[in-house]
């Protein structure tokens, strides 16, 4: 993936981009992590210390309540209270001892300054004045009132905040609710202390301090609050899924609710109600964001100075780079005229050197193909000029020829036809290589001329399939050996016989040339191979060198049973014309 990035776009654009996104994630992981552990940091310090504070608070409402249940217990064991109903009266005795209930449950409201009021719910309840601190009310007109349900299956019960009428007006009031029975076990009635709610709120308040508090009783239901409700973190869900903390069996804690608000709660010791605090999220976090802002702000600043610090410097590393392929895209329009500084000293100087040698490099090789281009031409032309001398020779012993036929010399006649021939498939229109047929054909010609000139001392064979007769051979390859055998290998011998065999085999033609004549001289076989021969054989060796580098062979050695044996292997050529190579 990298690496294909590298080869597709362009070094400028890649280096700016890649820096300055490594940059902009950089700061945005940095900002993130800071903001992250600073959050955590802030959770754990806000948790610990809301903890301490319900701690505090659980201990002075625990003792707030326990003071009104110890008031209810108080007044549901007061005598007058527990026969009042029980034993029958005259009116007169019957209104006595209701003042006295009402003057004794009066004490016990005027000596707690938390209580507000005291009603009694009881089967034929005296007329009471509705301002009055104690009243008496119809038992069966509580029956339908939402909390009627937890006094019914229960001897006590807290009742979470409500209204009620009293002297001062309409108030809001948390109540103890306790069953009252007569001396002889009959339940009466029930004993409802009404504590002001402002009393519990003062104490959740701590001091007029703005919070979210919630005081549970150990069903979850809301005694009372101080706060507002925090959407998505409301009552409803401190009761029910994962906020669910009124089922936690752990006295203390604090978990994140639905990511809206932190929960810290506390137990109250011995009546199993808890005491919850809720901080919203955007409060508990706004000190976090705002130093993540600021750090967004920093880091916006210093993006926008690191990417005009990148844009420069990557204009001064690619700029050199652009330089220099400039002055290649204009090569060789304006070949050795590179305008390449001089003064960098780095591997920028490095590559502008270099680039200038190459061209310096370029301008001796352009002047030596032009030297050597005029040569060649001078070479055709002196070509073409010494092509006039042959075909005038040619002609000449045409002339020559025909004269010897009109004098009846027929030998020489025959002589001079078969040189022609020679001549010819020699000059064969200046091509280098020529078919094995014409080659034959030109060995054929010097041989019957020989044996014109020596009659029949001279033998020759020729084995040579057909398909060999059209494969490409260098031109003049076989004749200087079949000359090297007639002048030396016979010298002084009455008769010779040469034999010529061709074989094509796997990727190359083979030439057998061997004759039954002295064969080489024993120091040849010690002389370096290049002057075995003389000029003739040198030149084929150096041919076939220039032609066929390594992959033609030729070996020079006598015969067992008299005479010499040469071997040539000529590689199958796949043109008419191949390139000289190197030797």
């Amino acid at each position: 993936m990298i690496d294909n990035l590298f080869k597709k776009f362009h070094i400028r654009h890649l280096y700016f981009w890649s820096m300055t996104i490594f940059v902009v994630l950089l700061f945005a992981v940095a900002i993130w992590t800071s903001y992250y552990f600073s959050v955590q940091g802030i959770i754990r310090t806000t948790s610990s210390h809301q903890e301490r504070i319900l701690a505090q608070l659980n201990e002075k409402l625990r003792a707030r309540l326990s003071l009104i249940e110890s008031v209810s217990l108080s007044a549901v064991r007061n005598n007058e209270l527990m026969n009042l109903f029980s034993t029958p009266r005259e009116p007169y005795e019957n209104l006595v001892a209701v003042q006295n209930v009402v003057s004794s449950l009066q004490t016990l409201t005027f000596s707690t300054p938390a209580i507000l009021n005291i009603d009694v719910f009881v089967n034929h309840a005296p007329l009471s004045g509705i301002n009055d601190p104690v009243r008496f009310m119809e038992l069966k007109a509580i029956q339908d009132e939402p909390w009627y349900p937890q006094i019914d299956q229960s001897d006590f019960a807290w009742i979470g905040e409500h209204r009620t009428v009293s002297y001062t007006g309409e108030e809001s009031v948390v109540s103890f609710a306790r069953k009252f029975y007569s001396s002889g076990g009959d339940y009466e009635g029930i004993v409802m202390i009404n504590m002001k709610a402002s009393e519990v709120q003062k104490l959740l308040l701590e001091e007029n301090v703005r919070t979210n508090r919630q005081l549970l009783d150990s069903g979850g239901h809301l005694i009372t609050r101080v706060g507002e409700d925090i959407p998505g973190a409301g009552l409803q869900e401190l009761r029910t899924g994962e906020g669910n903390v009124a089922s936690s069996p752990e006295g203390n804690g604090y978990r994140l609710l639905n990511g809206k608000a932190l929960v810290v709660w506390t137990r109250i010791t011995g009546s199993g109600w808890l005491l919850v605090e809720t901080t919203p999220w955007r409060d508990l976090v706004s000190g976090s964001a705002r130093m993540a802002g600021i750090l967004l702000s920093i880091g916006i600043a210093a993006i926008l100075v690191l990417v005009l610090y990148f844009w420069l410097l990557n204009r001064k590393f690619t700029h050199p780079i652009y330089m220099l392929l400039r002055a290649m895209n204009q090569f060789p329009a304006e070949k050795g005229k590179a305008m390449l500084p001089m003064d960098y000293q780095n591997e920028f100087g490095q590559l502008f050197h270099g680039y200038r040698k190459l061209l310096h490099r370029i301008e001796e090789l352009y002047e030596s193909l032009r030297v050597q281009y005029r040569k060649q031409k001078e070479a055709e032309i002196g070509a073409l000029q010494a092509m006039i001398n042959p075909h005038f020779l040619y002609n000449t012993l045409d002339q020559l020829n025909w004269m010897a036929i009109k004098d009846g010399n027929d030998g020489i006649s025959r002589v001079l036809e078969l040189t022609g021939r020679m001549l010819r498939i020699g000059l064969s229109n200046g091509k280098s290589l020529i078919p094995l047929s014409e080659e034959l054909e030109l060995c054929e010609c010097y041989m019957r001329i020989q044996q014109i000139r020596l009659g029949d001392r001279i033998r020759y064979a020729m084995d040579v399939p057909e398909e060999t007769m059209g494969l490409l051979v260098p031109k003049m390859t076989l004749q200087p050996f079949i000359e090297n055998s007639i002048r030396h290998g016979f010298h002084g011998r009455k008769s010779g016989e040469i034999a010529i065999r061709c074989r094509k085999e796997e990727g190359g033609l083979r030439i057998v040339i061997e004759d039954d004549g002295r064969g080489l001289p024993s120091e040849a076989d010690r002389l370096p191979s290049r002057t075995r021969g003389g000029y003739g054989l040198r030149n084929v060796r150096e041919r076939l060198s220039a032609f066929f580098g390594n992959g033609a062979q030729l070996a020079i050695s006598n015969r067992t049973e008299g005479g010499t044996l040469v071997t040539l292997l000529i590689p199958e050529l796949q043109d008419d014309e191949p390139t000289e190579r190197e030797g």
